[in-house]
């Protein structure tokens, strides 16, 4: 029977931390040049690319364009026409 002191189950603890931080890299590292050419197609349109942890620890890429922000912000014409009566009463009561 093996006795576990501290210090072994300390240098155990160790040596799994570092296996886990190193297969944590390579896995980055893989999912870098996977996403390589679609990271830099993304870049040369403007888009915003975002890195993410997936499943199982592998790196996935959101790709987003901002001029569908734009669009967000406008707002719909029946809104527009309630702000534009609102404002109007406003300004012709002052």
């Amino acid at each position: 029977m093996r006795v576990m002191t501290k210090t072994t189950a300390r240098k155990q603890a160790g040596i799994h931390a570092r296996v886990s931080a190193w297969i944590g890299r390579r896995q980055r590292e893989l999912s870098d040049r996977l996403h390589a050419a679609g990271d830099q197609r993304a870049c040369e349109c403007g888009w915003e690319v975002t890195n993410t942890t997936g499943r199982l620890g592998f790196g996935v890429r959101r790709y987003r364009d901002r001029r569908f922000d734009d669009r967000r912000l406008q707002r719909s014409p029946e809104v527009a026409q309630v702000d534009v009566r609102d404002n109007s009463k406003v300004t012709a009561g002052e």
